[in-house]
């Protein structure tokens, strides 16, 4: 048992799909209906949607290998991720490379590198204010506040921003109370990690997105033998939720 939920939409050869922090497998509704053909498989990641709470001490390592259990039980060899979802993509890829054969990653984030440090700063807040007030609405508010900016591109697209707010209202947070999130940030992606990945892999950076994560995408592209990395203009961390319409065609060339 992975303890993972899971969203299907579609029919047609299976992709895996992966969110970002707080979120959950319902923000990828508006890229599927634009890709015909495929059977999307959402993952909610452990401690978001329907997913059970993140186990203490869950390694990166570990929820590979979980995904790994869901790849093989659905047949699903693409995998498209976003944000905190992409650093366990790229964990899956680089620890079980004949598993996935094609990878989109996008808000690159790998395990290990150095972070944005307002993102730092404001996860601090986010747990104090938890402790303080306890889950709510307040900290969906305060954590999309910019900076940091990961949600700064979605101020462009009023709708986006107001679903995207309801799905991270309903997150629980709970991960801020019991620290459980630390054994996932533990690991390290070294190069030689990078190299093992095997994927013809997409990396799709927003043009307006935080220093951190377009030199992640460099990164890849330099070390991932079989990787090609694209700059989205007008779209800033959450390329995929904040340009679907953009995306999408992009995104079935590279899984076709």
């Amino acid at each position: 048992m992975t303890g993972l939920h899971l969203h299907r939409f579609g029919s047609g050869p299976a992709v895996l799909w992966l969110h970002g922090y707080t979120m959950d497998s319902t923000v990828w509704r508006p890229l599927w209906d634009r890709l015909p053909g495929w059977t999307h498989i959402g993952v909610d990641l452990p401690g978001h949607g329907g997913s059970a709470p993140i186990p203490p001490g869950l390694t990166l390592t570990e929820l590979a290998g979980r995904l790994a259990e869901v790849a093989e039980d659905t047949g699903a060899r693409r995998v498209v991720a976003l944000s905190f979802g992409s650093m366990a993509a790229v964990q899956l890829a680089a620890q079980r490379p004949r598993l996935v054969e094609r990878l989109v990653v996008a808000a690159p984030t790998l395990a290990g590198t150095a972070n944005d440090a307002a993102a730092k700063v404001r996860y601090r807040q986010l747990t104090m204010l938890y402790r303080m007030t306890g889950p709510g609405e307040q900290l969906a508010d305060l954590w999309m506040q910019s900076p940091p900016d990961i949600f700064k591109g979605t101020e462009r697209h009023p709708e986006v921003r107001a679903a995207l707010r309801a799905v991270v209202a309903r997150h629980s947070w709970a991960e801020l109370g019991d620290r459980a999130m630390d054994g996932l940030t533990a690991c390290r992606h070294t190069e030689d990690d990078l190299r093992r990945i095997t994927a013809r892999t997409l990396v799709i950076v927003g043009d307006d997105d935080m220093p951190a994560f377009v030199r992640n995408g460099e990164l890849l592209q330099a070390t991932v033998p079989d990787c090609r990395l694209l700059t989205l203009p007008d779209s800033g961390h959450l390329p995929l939720l904040e340009r679907p319409g953009a995306v999408a065609s992009l995104i079935a060339s590279h899984l076709g």
